[in-house]
């Protein structure tokens, strides 16, 4: 993940507790289109949907080049294999695995050094799936966002500023996969005001807490949480994207 590895550095318990997971019936399809048990999910932050995957399939290992990261996956998931690679280098073994995911990663890899690297892990009828959690738009998540660009200098919409979700789109399914099933799953994410300030601290782009602005900057998103919140919950519309096939 080159550069982008220490991203996430200091922010991993926040990650861990405050970000969405993903819905069951995501990974009951997968389950329904993949032979073979062996998984390598790439990019695995904490285990989030490591966790989900460990419920159908029998063999899965994980990725994660951040030392902290690495640290939080190993004690919420022990007995699971975590490599210190990246998705561009996973120092796992070839025709090791029958599926790889990547789940609110794929943005931070050279896409192209990934694909090589999977077509060495992947069997001859491996599959891959590229997977996100997606905010949808409403006045609530609009509100949010404008907060977000006026403080947060690394903030940009779409794929985490590589390609907009729209030129993301494109490129998943006219370039990056030789073939491609596209499908989403509805996951909404409801918030109280401590679940809200953790996953805005666990994101990218976030200010860090030594940041002269970061008491503003959480003030002004606490003033957007307390005006859409209902008995102290705001709802999130979110969805799960998942693309999935062959390279």
């Amino acid at each position: 993940m080159n550069k982008n590895t220490e991203l996430f550095t200091n922010k991993t318990d926040d990650y861990s507790r405050f970000r969405p997971s993903y819905p069951d019936v995501a990974a009951v399809w997968l389950k329904s289109k993949v032979k073979g048990e062996d998984v390598i999910d790439v990019g695995a932050g904490t285990g989030i949907f490591t966790k989900v995957l460990l419920k159908y399939f029998s063999n899965v290992s994980a990725v994660e080049p951040n030392a902290q990261m690495r640290e939080k996956f190993r004690l919420f998931l022990p007995d699971i294999h975590c490599s210190e690679g990246t998705g561009e280098n996973t120092l796992l073994p070839e025709n090791s695995a029958d599926l790889i995911t990547v789940a609110q990663a794929f943005h931070w890899l050279d896409a192209a050094q990934f694909k090589l690297e999977a077509l060495r892990l992947l069997r001859p009828a491996g599959k891959v799936a590229i997977v996100w959690n997606t905010s949808l738009k409403n006045d609530f998540t609009n509100a949010r966002n404008k907060i977000c660009q006026k403080y947060c200098p690394r903030f940009a919409s779409g794929r985490a500023g590589k390609l907009s979700a729209e030129e993301g789109d494109a490129f998943l399914r006219k370039s990056f996969f030789r073939e491609v099933e596209v499908l989403s799953f509805d996951n909404p994410f409801s918030m109280d005001k401590e679940t809200f300030e953790g996953n805005i601290r666990s994101r990218s782009y976030a200010l860090a807490p030594e940041n002269p602005a970061y008491e503003n900057f959480m003030a002004e998103l606490d003033a957007v949480f307390d005006f859409y919140a209902q008995n102290g919950i705001v709802t999130e519309p979110q969805k799960t994207e998942i693309y999935f096939g062959c390279l």
